[in-house]
């Protein structure tokens, strides 16, 4: 027996058993099975939305790309700035007290003491 005629037998035998259990069930069950295999067919026209037709494992697999894109690029930018030193967190402090002020009425004073120091 070849496959196609082991398939032909197969879906007659099915058909046959089908048709005794539709014989056997009464009228009311046949009518809901009825109603019900209609709403499966309306359902099945109405149209489905994009993010369905994709299986999960594209959708999680796209978060989880988006999410390594991110956390790279946020120690991407992290890493590039150098952390301060002592003198830089000093120089912040003196520019930001009003009381350090009276330094900056003699800058020329200081310019000049700077020179000197380097020249000798």
């Amino acid at each position: 027996m070849s496959g196609e005629e082991r398939d032909r037998v197969f879906v007659e035998n099915v058909a046959k058993v089908l048709a005794e259990a539709e014989e056997s069930t009464d009228t009311l069950t046949r009518m809901r099975l009825k109603g019900a295999r209609l709403r499966a067919l309306e359902a099945a026209e109405k149209p489905v939305p994009w993010y369905v037709r994709f299986p999960k494992w594209i959708t999680a697999g796209g978060l989880a790309t988006a999410m390594v894109i991110v956390m790279a690029i946020s120690f991407w930018h992290t890493t590039d700035q150098q952390p301060k030193t002592a003198g830089q967190v000093e120089d912040l402090e003196i520019m930001t007290t009003h009381e350090q002020l009276d330094l900056y009425k003699d800058l020329d004073f200081y310019r000049w003491l700077e020179t000197v120091d380097n020249a000798g």
